[in-house]
């Protein structure tokens, strides 16, 4: 065998070699873009979810100022009912 051939035979087997970098290149980029979508994914129904829960905080902000709102206005009928109470006690 000449140097010829052996070099001609190291160059195939680096050859080769580069075509079977190239394949697992192309499986990892497959594979990334396909996280990217999956993270893409859940970070729009992550956001979604959020949006649902700032509606919902609004929601019980909203009904826990209207019943501060109430608040005297109970205050004032448990009075009067206490006052009402004591006269049919007496």
């Amino acid at each position: 065998m000449g140097s010829d051939d052996l070099t001609l035979d190291v160059l195939k087997s680096i050859r080769n070699e580069i075509q079977g970098l190239r394949g697992d290149v192309r499986q990892t980029n497959d594979r990334l873009e396909r996280l990217d979508q999956r993270q893409t994914q859940s970070e729009v129904r992550l956001a979604t979810e959020i949006m649902e829960v700032a509606r919902a905080i609004g929601a019980v902000k909203d009904l826990l100022q209207t019943n501060l709102d109430l608040r005297p206005q109970i205050e004032d009928h448990e009075r009067r009912i206490a006052t009402i109470e004591a006269r049919i006690n007496t």
